[in-house]
């Protein structure tokens, strides 16, 4: 069995990808394909083409719930300004 140099580069994304689903979006900044290896064969497109399905899906609930979180605020009734409790200080000059 042939060493598979793509193995390893889809394991790590895919890796990326799961802590990204679960909360740490940190986990996919950085990542870039490595240029020096082979072309994929039929076989590792297929996986790397489910792994690009589960971020297209990511990226989908992300924006879905972005626009959650700005209608909610949208909605969000904000207090009317109040006046101060109390008057504005008067100030007397007296002449001595």
């Amino acid at each position: 069995m042939a060493w598979d140099p793509w193995g390893p580069v889809l394991d790590d994304l895919e890796e990326r990808v799961v802590a990204a689903e679960t909360g740490d979006l940190s986990a996919l900044q950085g990542w870039e394909p490595p240029t020096s290896i082979r072309p994929m064969d039929d076989e590792e497109q297929h996986r790397a083409n489910g792994i690009l399905g589960r971020q297209r899906r990511l990226l989908e609930r992300l924006r879905s719930e972005r626009a959650e979180v700005a209608a909610s605020l949208a909605a969000t009734r904000r207090p009317a300004p109040r006046r101060a409790l109390s008057s504005a200080p008067v100030y007397v000059d007296r002449v001595g």
